[in-house]
């Protein structure tokens, strides 16, 4: 049981229903975005998977899943621009490394390929009118979410199904080694991480005891050093995947070919840390 609270703190469930809002906030003004739209992309798609690593702390007898979809296809429908986004991002990366195999030509060819995609993406749904109107059907489901009835024990048990997830997800990523079980890893241990963010924060709005609160915030900081180091890896795929579908010419046929030999070595040099 929650302790009493002073001076009108909330509790565990309402704090942590406040910072549901705020991500509901955050995944609306995203989409809004007309400037930036990559950066827009990107914050919306943190926003979705943040909100779905909320749902298991509900109450165990309230259905998520249709809410719980709704948020995995609305970040879903914004994959490809995101990782046409990195690819290229990632191209600029290891040009500072291996300039002689990108060419500005290459370069640019990364480029207009995001554009393209971003552009024909935006005819379909001009400024993303559509989608900002499933954010907010999917806000105001959140806002009706019995937040005020979770309890701190169905919340910690909630974490520890996530971390025999994320335990059983690097096991059979470390056994496999594969880019598909290092990017389930990767989920895993990201969705945990959000969790135990959200926990240590709501606790503290809480002013429940510090010492979880606390352990709570070493675990998210260990995650997020985890995550960031799968992160490159999974990039790096992103970027080879690109490089399969760009039009063929003399400098994409050029690196077709370094990389067939060099692959291995540029995925496990990371020129700059990208960020989360």
């Amino acid at each position: 049981m929650n302790k009493p609270k002073r001076d009108n703190l909330p509790a565990l469930g309402p704090a942590l229903g406040a910072l549901a809002a705020r991500e509901c906030r955050l995944l609306q003004r995203a989409l809004a975005m007309r400037k930036k739209r990559e950066e827009g992309i990107h914050q919306a798609r943190k926003a979705c998977r943040r909100l779905r690593s909320l749902l298991p702390l509900l109450p165990p007898d309230r259905p998520i899943d249709a809410l719980d979809r709704s948020l995995k296809r609305l970040a879903r429908s914004l994959s490809p621009l995101r990782d046409a986004h990195i690819a290229a991002r990632t191209a600029h990366l290891l040009a500072t490394a291996h300039e002689t195999r990108f060419t500005p030509e290459v370069i640019q060819a990364f480029d207009e390929r995001s554009n393209a995609l971003l552009e024909d993406a935006l005819k379909d749904d001009p400024n993303w009118r559509h989608r900002r109107t499933d954010a907010q059907r999917i806000a105001a489901t959140v806002s009706a979410m019995p937040w005020q009835s979770i309890r701190p024990a169905w919340a910690q048990e909630a974490v520890k199904r996530a971390e025999r997830k994320a335990k059983r997800a690097q096991e059979k990523a470390l056994l496999e080694r594969t880019s598909d079980t290092s990017h389930r890893w990767r989920r895993r241990a990201r969705k945990l991480r959000y969790q135990l963010e959200f926990l240590r924060k709501a606790r503290r709005m809480a002013d429940m005891k510090k010492e979880r609160t606390k352990h709570y915030g070493e675990q998210a900081k260990h995650l997020s050093d985890l995550t960031d180091q799968l992160g490159w890896r999974q990039d790096f795929q992103i970027f080879l995947d690109a490089v399969a579908q760009l039009s063929d010419s003399p400098g994409v046929r050029a690196l077709r070919r370094e990389l067939k030999s060099k692959s291995a070595s540029w995925s496990k040099s990371e020129p700059h840390p990208p960020k989360a």
